[in-house]
């Protein structure tokens, strides 16, 4: 029978603590986006996909992920990524900020 060492308990946090843990999380949380790839159908129409998701970190670099699973890379910084895909033939990148009040998408190329 194997032991197994109680866990070490601390003692409990000051009021405000877990107010401060928050503050920390929400000022260092890294900035979510999409990577969307707009092209045009066969048929001449537009059309567009979520192609990846991302990280934007405070330091500028961001961390990609494709949503097919094909690709995860770091990057120097977001606006990368949507240069990436519009290195494919009849495709533009953009970036898509969820939650801002800007304009839908930057566009790259």
């Amino acid at each position: 029978m194997a032991t197994v060492s109680p866990p070490y308990l601390l003692p409990d946090p000051p009021d405000g603590f877990a107010d401060e843990i928050r503050d920390l999380v929400e000022a260092t949380a890294p900035r979510l986006f999409a990577v969307v790839e707009r092209f045009r159908t066969s048929d001449g129409d537009h059309d567009a996909r979520v192609a990846a998701w991302g990280l934007a970190h405070d330091d500028g670099s961001a961390q990609v992920t494709a949503v097919d699973g094909g690709f995860r890379m770091s990057l120097r910084t977001p606006d990368r990524a949507a240069h990436m895909i519009s290195m494919r033939p009849g495709s533009v990148g953009c970036l898509v900020w969820p939650g801002s009040a800007t304009a839908p998408f930057t566009t790259e190329g």
